[in-house]
C-alpha cells in the first residue's frame, strides 16, 4: 500500500528504510532518494515507522534465543 502518494513510497518502501535506521519520515525520504512534497503523508509515515520499530524491536529477543 502506498503511504505516499505524491513520491511514490509504499510501506515496504518505509520497513526497509526503518531497518536501515531511519526513525523519521524526513530519514525515510532520504533513504527512498525522494523529497517531501505535501506532507500529507507525515502522520502514517510516522505511525508506520513506529509499527516497524516494535515489531523489529519485538524480533530482536527471539533471534537472540535462537543463537
Amino acid at each position: 500500500m502506498y503511504l505516499c502518494i505524491c513520491q511514490a513510497i509504499r510501506e515496504r518502501d518505509v520497513d526497509a528504510a526503518v531497518r536501515a535506521g531511519a526513525r523519521k519520515p524526513s530519514d525515510v525520504f532520504r533513504a527512498c532518494g525522494k523529497s517531501p512534497q505535501c506532507g500529507t503523508c507525515a502522520c502514517d509515515k510516522r505511525e508506520r515507522i513506529a509499527q516497524t520499530i516494535a515489531v523489529e524491536e519485538a524480533r530482536q529477543p527471539a533471534l537472540m534465543a535462537a543463537d
